[in-house]
């Protein structure tokens, strides 16, 4: 099995409670949250409200980064996880997120990034999907 140096998770989730999408002090919880759940260990994290409504946040982990921006008028998150440690850990908060923000509908591509062993047959994550 070839060895991948980081997942990246890059969503869309459509259909989110715009209450949640239009605060960052909401978002935030539910990103810190996320870290926890994971097992991440934050170095740091900048959230930005924007007026009349919407945030963004970056949550900067020793693993890389969790990140989203938000458009509750639509209803719509992106959001971005991205983790060099074990590959379960990037799922996992993933899923806490999806689960706090319980989205209609979520879009999803995963990269595995850094193949290092291309001569391998590479195999990866069964939470992939």
């Amino acid at each position: 099995m070839a060895k991948t140096l980081g997942v990246h998770i890059v969503a869309d989730l459509y259909g989110c409670d715009p209450e949640i999408l239009k605060s960052a002090e909401k978002m935030a919880e539910v990103f810190e949250g996320a870290v926890r759940h994971a097992n991440l260990n934050k170095l740091s994290a900048y959230y930005h409200q924007f007026e009349p409504y919407g945030a963004t946040g970056v949550v900067v982990i020793s693993e890389s980064h969790l990140s989203f921006h938000t458009w509750p008028e639509h209803g719509y998150v992106a959001i971005d996880v991205y983790t060099c440690g074990d590959h379960e850990n990037a799922f996992k908060a993933f899923d806490y997120i999806v689960e706090k923000l319980q989205p209609e509908r979520v879009e999803k591509d995963v990269h595995f990034r850094g193949v290092v062993n291309e001569e391998e047959e590479v195999t990866f994550c069964a939470s992939v999907g």
